[in-house]
């Protein structure tokens, strides 16, 4: 049994020097409230984002291209979406006083469409969740073969979108470290765990 502990912890430390040796670190973000895994520094783009119904919201871009893969995780900023739809020009058929709740409510299915609409083969299509904020994960096969593995999930209470993607060489080990490390976190840097009510929204 002392002979197996021992196997174990070796191998963890084995594995921790690979980790530590490619540049993996834990990422943190307090004015978009997350953090995550990626092998380096991330460059920070400021963009926008078109939504389901046509708004247009800040979003920003962090890309870390690390040999044959590139990471990057875009964040879409609803803080200011009533603002953003009442200064709009809407049909009447269009200025329901929940549109700019809808238009948060569909960013998950929206983001998924456009992943999908790239091309390539779905080879994994359903619903996920991180500490219980829901979304969806993806896997697809590109037409160069490399493959994409993509995780979108709406936080309603940071009123932000996250959508996650990791594209990497032809039978190269799936990004485990990265898809799967995304936390949410407080203005004072602490993680936070969500629970759901009884009618599945997290408090």
């Amino acid at each position: 049994m002392r002979y197996k502990n021992l196997h174990i912890i070796s191998f963890l430390l084995l594995f921790s020097g690979i980790s530590n040796a490619q540049g993996w670190m834990e990422y943190v973000n307090l004015n978009d409230f997350f953090s995550i895994n990626l092998p380096g520094d991330p460059e920070i783009n400021e963009t926008t984002y078109l939504s389901e119904f046509d708004a247009t919201y800040p979003a920003r871009t962090y890309t870390v291209k690390s040999e044959q893969s590139l990471y990057s995780v875009t964040i879409v900023d609803f803080t200011d979406a009533h603002a953003i739809h009442a200064a709009m020009e809407k049909t009447e058929a269009a200025t329901s006083s929940a549109t700019w709740i809808n238009d948060q409510r569909a960013a998950v299915a929206r983001a998924a469409r456009e992943i999908r609409g790239r091309g390539g083969e779905i080879t994994h299509d359903a619903w996920s969740h991180i500490d219980r904020v829901e979304g969806l994960q993806l896997q697809i096969t590109n037409s160069d073969n490399t493959r994409t593995y993509a995780g979108i999930y709406m936080n309603a209470n940071s009123s932000r979108l996250f959508i996650l993607e990791a594209t990497v060489a032809p039978r190269s080990v799936p990004p485990g470290q990265f898809q799967q490390s995304l936390r949410f976190m407080d203005s004072t840097g602490n993680r936070i765990r969500y629970q759901l009510s009884a009618n599945g929204c997290t408090i």
